[in-house]
């Protein structure tokens, strides 16, 4: 028998909403049940901070992208004994967005590597491509794309630094806690909401945030500070956390100087808010982070191709 919800079922109890985000990209606000609190407010005052119109500044938005191109296996002949590896690929870039509003895409960085378990060694080349060996203690195949991804946002965090050094302000997509030494420059732009940060009180207020609006700053850790702003609104049905994101800033410079930059970055996003006819992630995927990721994927050249590559080298006798 089919179950079916019932508006009476929902009257004084539940809302249901609409999800514009793509399934395929996981969910977006997943809020554990067993979620606690770990953030504490460090910003005075109450309510939300409005947005500003102040002077543009130039602005880097930092990405990666990864595939896996071939599985592979080494087995030890005498024993039969087996491990798996994967050889893939990460690209990093950034569209950089000068105050007279030019863009263009900047430091693009390609890597491919043969990733192999328990300790296991050597590189793949053939028809112009190149893994380099790199290897894990684990031997289970999902750990192997999870190191992948972890090289990917090691790349990041390395372009987000440079980039600071060289006077950019960065939003670099994703959290701080692959940046290896936090620059005040680089900010963190967190998407997706699978655990709850703020106490009940400020959580609730969350979605009431105005387009262009942030929240008051939390304390997240012992080196950041964390807000939430909202960058577009959600369609039609659409859940009221639709549209909000998550900063992150070093703490190094200070309260006051964090909220302050925390308020010009809330301003400025929204104008780089993701449409719905474009990315199935709109409206929190920022438009240049979409440009960025398809161009990434064209740099890292055709999968089929790789994955033909690898294959013939390891027809072929490709060390291992």
């Amino acid at each position: 028998m089919t179950n079916h919800i019932e508006a009476s079922d929902l009257a004084g109890q539940w809302r249901v909403y609409t999800e514009d985000w793509d399934p395929a990209y996981g969910t977006p606000t997943t809020f554990e049940l067993d979620a606690t609190d770990s953030a504490d407010q460090v910003e005075t005052g109450v309510g939300h901070v409005a947005s500003e119109s102040g002077a543009a500044f130039p602005l880097a938005f930092i990405d990666g992208r990864r595939r896996a191109e071939l599985s592979l296996w080494a087995e030890r002949s005498a024993t039969g004994e087996r491990v798996p590896g994967l050889a893939g690929a990460y690209a990093v870039g950034a569209v950089t967005i000068n105050p007279n509003g030019s863009a263009d895409y900047a430091g693009v960085r390609i890597g491919r590597v043969a990733i192999w378990g328990a300790g296991h060694v050597g590189d793949i080349s053939g028809s112009g491509y190149r893994w380099v060996s790199d290897s894990i203690t684990a031997t289970e195949p999902d750990l192997l794309l999870a190191h992948l991804q972890e090289r990917m946002r090691h790349a990041e965090g390395i372009l987000a630094l440079q980039a600071a050094e060289a006077g950019w302000y960065v939003m670099l997509d994703g959290p701080l806690n692959h940046v290896r030494s936090l620059h005040a420059l680089v900010a963190g732009y967190v998407k997706t909401h699978l655990r709850q940060i703020l106490p009940d009180a400020a959580h609730v207020l969350v979605p009431t945030l105005a387009i262009g609006e942030r929240t008051r700053m939390y304390a997240l850790g012992a080196d950041r500070y964390t807000c939430y702003t909202r960058v577009g609104n959600p369609g039609p049905g659409g859940s009221p956390w639709s549209g909000i994101a998550r900063l992150e800033f070093p703490s190094s410079p200070g309260i006051d100087a964090v909220a302050s930059r925390a308020t010009e970055m809330a301003s400025q996003l929204p104008r780089y808010a993701g449409v719905p006819h474009r990315d199935p992630r709109a409206p929190v995927n920022l438009t240049p982070v979409k440009n960025l990721e398809n161009h990434l994927s064209q740099c890292m050249g055709r999968v089929e191709l790789a994955t033909r590559a690898a294959r013939t080298a390891v027809m072929h006798g490709a060390p291992t």
